[in-house]
């Protein structure tokens, strides 16, 4: 039996990662075959993966806030789901936006000895809303 904090801990890492621009990180909390599969995504690698980062160049910001989680430990594979809010700053016509997307990610997770990696972090966005940011 694992605890899923494990898991709690990686979603956080993955979403201060993307928001800080810290791709070559990433190394660090997914294994060398990771996958990550999505609209308009496709990713069969760790490089390919981070080599996808760029499409954030067309945002001056992000924030993803983790939400709800669930899933559970099978020997040394974790399966669960992570629901998210990612929000995306650009400019449209020179009036800032924020694209907000939300997301049902689909993890599976190995702990190798203690080290816990993501093996793949499919994602299935829900909705999306891009409007003028207000102030």
């Amino acid at each position: 039996m694992h605890n899923t904090d494990a898991a709690r801990t990686l979603a956080v890492k993955y979403a201060q990662l993307i928001d800080d621009r810290q791709f070559e990180h990433f190394r660090e909390i997914m294994t060398r075959d990771f996958s990550q599969q999505g609209p308009g995504i496709s990713s069969n690698s760790i490089e390919e993966f981070i080599a996808s980062l760029s499409l954030l160049d067309n945002y001056s910001a992000t924030f993803h806030l983790v939400g709800n989680q669930l899933g559970e430990w099978h020997n040394n594979i974790y399966t669960g789901e992570t629901w998210s809010v990612a929000t995306h700053i650009h400019s449209l016509d020179g009036v800032q936006h924020k694209l907000d997307m939300g997301i049902r990610y689909q993890d599976v997770i190995e702990n190798f000895s203690g080290t816990c990696k993501y093996l793949s972090r499919d994602l299935n966005i829900i909705w999306t809303q891009d409007l003028p940011i207000q102030g």
